[in-house]
């Protein structure tokens, strides 16, 4: 998927109040591997797009971790 559509998908799909854990952790996943991807481009902060995508991985995982 190209950048500008995962930016339009993340930003139709917003959160909802009660939504499940698994479209939350589907959602923060999505933002981390789009995060990825900036990373890499040219004009975006390595650095910072690197930790973003960390952070949402991780958080992604903590809410599936927590189901259990």
């Amino acid at each position: 998927m190209d950048t500008l559509r995962e930016l339009t998908s993340l930003a139709d799909n917003r959160p909802e109040l009660h939504e499940s854990i698994e479209t939350a952790a589907a959602r923060y996943a999505a933002q981390a591997r789009l995060h990825e991807r900036l990373s890499v481009q040219p004009g975006y902060d390595s650095a910072r797009e690197s930790r973003l995508a960390s952070w949402a991985h991780e958080h992604s995982l903590q809410l599936l971790r927590s189901q259990g």
